[in-house]
């Protein structure tokens, strides 16, 4: 009997984001069916990569090639271990190094296929200035923005020259809503950029559009690129901050998102060629702001949560495609490579 392909869920990672990856990661490996796929967890700290089963039982990990030390049966001989490289990685790491690149440029040179973008889409989309730019040139509705580095003279004073207030002053790689700040007053700017600069040596400062908040995810499935029902949040928060997206009792997420049938069109197309422009693959979530009158597309998260908490499962789950047919159905893509 053949072996089953063996699937890499790698989770952990370098951000304070860790924890909610811990979090999607099993939401993925909870998803896997075990009668197609054998999978196995690669957790990430900056100390140390392990490997684990979904057990949480440890199992030997070779780092420099991705190959594990698992047990055969009793008649494949004396050696109780053999050794298997990967044949296939799902990536559950919010923020780096899975979300920017890096993860995935080892991966290519190891032969070993994914879900997500490549590492050009991923290194792009990492840094929200990078994207809001080049989406603008490109075409589509952003907000106004500009960066600002550690070190820069008066920083405060270009944020206030080119982008104004109020806005929202963010890190430039971070996710979760870590290090932003929304400031009204120019008081408001030193603690914001303190803050923002705790978590990345570069700053956007993005210009505040008032409107409802949505969010489009894209999936494609089979080489089909398709956007996912629309999700509106409500929240009584400045913004959607960490508090608000994890522990918030207040917050509402609502799939589908009660709106006019040409704002959800226009959101849903809007997204998908977003992905395809940007070249993205596997689940990607893209953020909105309709003013009532246009919409603006705010940021572009390549390894969206997917907790129990996460907004992107539950989308799944509306559109009828369902947790477990995405995971396994990306899964028999990226082994067919």
């Amino acid at each position: 009997m053949s072996q089953l392909p063996l699937i890499a869920v790698f989770r952990g990672g370098y951000t304070g984001e860790r924890v909610i990856s811990m979090q999607s990661a099993k939401r993925m490996m909870d998803a896997i069916d075990t009668t197609r796929y054998q999978a196995l967890y690669i957790t990430l700290t900056r100390e140390a990569w392990t490997c684990e089963t979904p057990n949480e039982e440890a199992v030997p990990l070779d780092r420099g090639v991705l190959s594990v030390r698992i047990p055969l049966p009793p008649s494949k001989g004396d050696d109780p271990l053999h050794v298997r490289k990967f044949d296939a990685a799902l990536i559950a790491i919010h923020g780096a190094p899975g979300e920017d690149g890096k993860l995935q440029g080892l991966l290519d040179m190891l032969g070993i296929p994914y879900q997500t973008g490549g590492v050009l889409n991923m290194a792009l989309s990492f840094s929200k200035y990078s994207t809001v730019s080049l989406l603008r040139q490109m075409g589509f509705a952003v907000a106004p923005s500009v960066m600002v580095h550690a070190g820069n003279d008066d920083p405060g004073r270009t944020i206030l020259e080119q982008v104004g207030l109020p806005c929202f002053v963010k890190p430039d790689e971070s996710g979760s809503s870590l290090g932003i700040s929304k400031v009204k007053t120019a008081e408001e700017l030193g603690p914001a950029l303190a803050k923002a600069f705790g978590e990345c040596s570069a700053v956007m400062a993005e210009g505040c559009v008032v409107g409802r908040e949505l969010t489009c995810g894209v999936i494609r499935l089979n080489g089909h690129v398709q956007a996912l029902p629309i999700c509106e949040v409500r929240h009584t928060h400045e913004f959607f901050d960490y508090e608000a997206k994890y522990h918030s009792k207040d917050t509402e997420e609502l799939v589908p998102a009660p709106l006019p049938d040409d704002v959800t069109r226009t959101v849903q197309q809007r997204s998908e060629a977003i992905y395809r422009a940007l070249n993205c693959n596997g689940m990607v979530r893209v953020d909105h702001i309709w003013t009532g009158q246009e919409v603006y597309t705010i940021e572009v998260n390549t390894t969206p949560g997917f907790s129990g908490a996460s907004i992107y499962p539950k989308m799944l789950e509306v559109a009828g495609i369902g947790v477990a047919n995405a995971i396994n159905t990306i899964i028999e893509g990226i082994v067919k490579r």
